[in-house]
């Protein structure tokens, strides 16, 4: 059975609020609360898609995924692999570099010329890098 299209990726977040609202006022998305779980949870809409799954990190959430090293701590013991970065593309290349401008989100810019793209590598709150990919022309625009 073949794979047939992309569903989510889940993030543990260190404050949810924080990057529920990163997510919400940076990437757009639309964000909904779940009561249903022991630990705070949230999905982040792109579009009807709820593409991420952010959970708050604690005890509760370590409790649910059997982890035995704690959540909300660094390290390699709660690496998941070796995970690069996440992509989407995009359209609105100004409006949505102002969006990241205002939250004061580091980013990194550079133009792919051979690929016809300008991309933003913007760092979330619990550092993972998102890649942003716009069409070159908008730099023009």
């Amino acid at each position: 059975m073949p794979i047939t299209q992309f569903d989510h990726y889940t993030l543990r977040a260190r404050d949810i609020e924080v990057s529920a609202r990163f997510y919400q006022e940076v990437m757009g998305f639309r964000v909904e609360m779940l009561d249903s779980f022991a630990f705070p949870f949230r999905l982040l809409f792109l579009g009807d898609q709820a593409v991420v799954h952010l959970l708050g990190a604690g005890a509760e959430l370590d409790a649910f995924l059997g982890r035995h090293a704690p959540s909300y701590e660094k390290g390699t013991e709660r690496g998941t692999g070796n995970m690069e970065h996440v992509a989407f593309n995009a359209t609105g290349f100004k409006e949505f570099l102002a969006r990241v401008k205002t939250a004061k989100a580091h980013y990194v810019q550079r133009t792919l010329a051979d690929y016809g793209v300008v991309q933003l590598l913007i760092t979330d709150p619990d550092g993972i890098e998102i890649e942003v990919n716009f069409p070159i022309g908008e730099l023009n625009d």
